[in-house]
């Protein structure tokens, strides 16, 4: 009963800091807008638009430079035996395109030193906090603190690649438009880098400088692949590289082109909201077991040693992790529809 009774006081208090922080955070975003909205009405009232405008301008040129110097960074390291031992893994050059996507200005190397400094201060509080090495407590604390930075990246680049595809569509617009009006291929893909947001902005930029500098436009195509890897892209780069080879009317073929993405794009919206809760139980049924012998285990040590200690809490163990991992893969294949 105690133990019961101090879980429920540390989920309420931390439902409540939870919602304090969500409502600090929604007024501060209001108020940061409202802020915003006032400073642009009161610079439109006295002509000050030269100023705004030249410090979004700077904001842009340091991002830009920014990016630049992330991608000029090829060595894995600054230690020449680390980054050789880097060179010589196949999931290094993967971690290095993440980084980049996500626009770190951070080597691999440091990277992965970031990760093992959070790995030991997680097993440090972990000693810590039972007043001794516990295996099972070093371990999960370690996974959970060394894992928040790889995390960190790739949600970090899951949400560039999807505002990325929202922004797609909109973007070949645009190079239809320009296109028509009588621009080449290389200044229309200029204009969407020069007039639409981040992050579809950047990646054509990059193409038009790679064009400019000399890369052929299938290099070019295959770079922002390499970049961007995504269904979308994909079409976009074959419907492309295939126009340029046997010759065409190339506004109708990207018209078509983001008609079909956009088409794609709400088809699989609709998709994830009907795969909703079957994602959820998947998410449900692979963390709860895990959460609840976290908790017993820290609660009560001695009452779950049992489990470890014994040669047929070892069996028990392995069957509830396998039938752990076919549950999760049978909710994932059922939930995972390819559109």
């Amino acid at each position: 009963m105690p133990t019961i009774v101090l879980a429920l006081v540390f989920f309420s208090v931390l439902f409540f800091i939870f919602g304090v922080w969500l409502l600090i955070g929604q007024r501060t975003g209001a108020r940061d807008r409202i802020n915003a909205r006032l400073l642009g009405v009161k610079q439109v009232k006295a002509y000050e638009l030269g100023d705004a405008l030249a410090e979004t301008k700077d904001r842009e040129m340091k991002r830009r430079q920014e990016r630049k110097e992330a991608i000029k960074k090829k060595a894995f390291s600054d230690i020449p035996a680390v980054d050789k031992a880097l060179r010589k893994t196949n999931w290094a050059d993967k971690l290095n395109g993440a980084l980049i996507q996500a626009q770190m200005p951070i080597s691999v190397g440091s990277f992965v030193m970031l990760c093992g400094v959070l790995a030991a201060i997680g097993v440090a509080v972990a000693v810590l906090w039972r007043r001794g090495f516990d295996p099972l407590l070093a371990v999960l604390f370690g996974g959970l603190m060394g894992s928040a930075p790889a995390l960190y990246v790739y949600v970090k680049v899951r949400r560039r690649v999807k505002k990325f595809n929202a922004q797609l569509p909109d973007a070949l617009d645009l190079i239809s438009s320009s296109v028509r009006a009588g621009q080449s291929l290389n200044a229309a893909i200029q204009n969407v880098g020069d007039e639409m947001p981040e992050p579809v902005s950047d990646e054509f930029r990059i193409m038009s400088d790679e064009l400019t500098f000399g890369v052929s436009f299938e290099g070019a195509l295959r770079n922002l692949i390499t970049r961007v890897d995504t269904p979308d892209v994909k079409f976009m780069c074959t419907a492309l590289i295939i126009q340029k080879e046997t010759g065409g009317n190339l506004s109708e073929v990207l018209d078509g082109l983001q008609k079909t993405i956009r088409e794609r794009f709400r088809i699989l919206g609709q998709v994830r909201t009907l795969t909703a809760q079957g994602k959820l139980s998947g998410l449900i049924v692979g963390i709860l077991p895990l959460a609840l012998c976290a908790f017993l285990y820290s609660a009560n040590p001695d009452y779950m040693s049992e489990l470890f200690a014994a040669k047929t809490g070892h069996y028990l163990l392995v069957v509830a992790v396998a039938l752990q991992l076919v549950g999760v893969l049978l909710i994932r294949k059922i939930v995972h529809i390819k559109v």
